[in-house]
């Protein structure tokens, strides 16, 4: 059976329409290992996924490519979340710099007023 693929759907890696569903498994199974080795006793009693492949390697590929590329996914997530961090790090410094400096100009108006009176 072929499944038809919405133009606009997320790539099934960003698709979250399930992660409440794999927390939960994952959660009542006892954490990743065992909801992985639920996953592929799945594939092996259901489908044809290790016996149907065009070779031996054929599953075992599949599933490094798409280790590799939700590797790859959360390296580059975590990039970006450094990058963000470091950038809402700077704009908070920059924010108390700028709240600083202008206490000290109120400080310094205050201080002046009060030696001309």
């Amino acid at each position: 059976a072929t499944l038809s693929q919405d133009s606009n759907a997320l790539p099934p890696m960003d698709d979250e329409r399930f992660d409440g569903m794999y927390m939960n498994m994952a959660g009542q199974l006892g954490g990743i290992d065992p909801l992985l080795d639920g996953f592929f006793g799945f594939l092996r009693r259901k489908t044809d996924f290790f016996t149907g492949a065009a070779s031996a390697d054929a599953a075992e590929a599949t599933v490094l490519k798409a280790l590799s590329k939700n590797k790859e996914r959360a390296e580059e997530d975590a990039r970006e979340k450094a990058a963000k961090e470091r950038k809402r790090k700077a704009e908070e410094e920059a924010r108390r710099a700028r709240v600083a400096a202008e206490r000290a100009k109120q400080q310094k108006q205050e201080d002046e007023s009060r030696i001309v009176d």
